[in-house]
């Protein structure tokens, strides 16, 4: 079985499946969202990625927010975390492509985005692979946009850059980098035009997306400054990968264009209750 995109194909991609799982291994987590995320602004309309009944909407104040579960055949299911609202009740038969609600940044999440999961039999699995922009038994292809809207050239929620997409940020610090775990480390977009995503480090890479100003994204890695060089850039500039292929400028030229964004304080314990004695 195949599923469509629940948002533009073009999205970019802040947290992979197996960055998902490594996090888990990483911190030792037994239960864990082990999906896809996607950056997408907030009210942005989310797709239902096959044919099915929907099973949940709920609107929970941690873990996945706002959310709604979609069941499908073959034992299939699909969640839509951290959304602003939804228009579909329990027991309502969905197609593949039609808009079940509107994303946003709710539950246990740090910006507006996406939390797209896949279960086979209740197990977590790689909705990657599975993932198309055209169902023929099925859904509207609609270029990547599922529902039948319109692809917006690899920019999130059909909106275009300036020229360029790269404005100069100033001489404004990047900040302190943050460890990579417990939490990955996040850069926040400060460009007031937003900034492109390259396939590549450098500017002579491809543009394959577009962030919007004050986006913020989980960091994998910066680009060691062979590879920077190499695409025509210079050793001090900073460039930070932020998926498969997707490449972020920090600084380039002297310019920032994105800051270290500070991790959220870890969650306080939570007080032990005192039993009470019998007798």
């Amino acid at each position: 079985m195949q599923f469509l995109f629940p948002v533009p194909a073009s999205s970019i991609v802040t947290q992979s499946f197996a960055e998902h799982v490594h996090r888990a291994k990483v911190n030792n987590w037994t239960n864990y969202n082990g999906g896809i995320d996607w950056a997408v602004p907030s009210g942005s309309p989310i797709a239902a990625a096959q044919d099915g009944t929907v099973s949940t909407v709920r609107n929970d104040a941690t873990g996945y927010g706002t959310h709604v579960r979609i069941q499908h055949a073959e034992g299939y299911l699909t969640i839509y975390g951290h959304l602003m609202d939804f228009n579909v009740r329990v027991g309502d038969k969905v197609k593949a492509g039609q808009v079940i609600g509107r994303s946003d940044n709710t539950g246990n999440s740090t910006g507006p985005h996406l939390h797209f999961e896949l279960r086979k039999n209740n197990v977590a699995v790689d909705p990657a692979p599975l993932l198309t922009t055209f169902l023929p038994a099925g859904g509207e292809p609609g270029g990547g946009m599922p529902g039948g809207g319109q692809p917006g050239g690899g920019m999130p929620g059909g909106e275009q850059p300036g020229p360029g997409g790269e404005m100069p940020g100033g001489e404004i610090p990047i900040g302190e980098e943050p460890q990579s775990f417990p939490l990955m480390p996040r850069a926040r977009v400060i460009s007031n035009i937003g900034l492109n995503v390259r396939m590549g480090p450098g500017v002579s890479h491809p543009i394959v997306g577009w962030l919007p100003p004050e986006t913020q994204v989980e960091v994998l890695r910066k680009a060691d400054a062979e590879s920077v060089v190499g695409s025509g850039g210079a050793a001090n500039d900073l460039w930070l990968q932020i998926g498969h292929q997707q490449f972020i400028a920090q600084r380039v030229a002297g310019e920032v264009y994105a800051v270290w964004a500070p991790l959220p304080p870890p969650a306080a314990p939570k007080p032990r209750r005192r039993r009470k004695k019998s007798g």
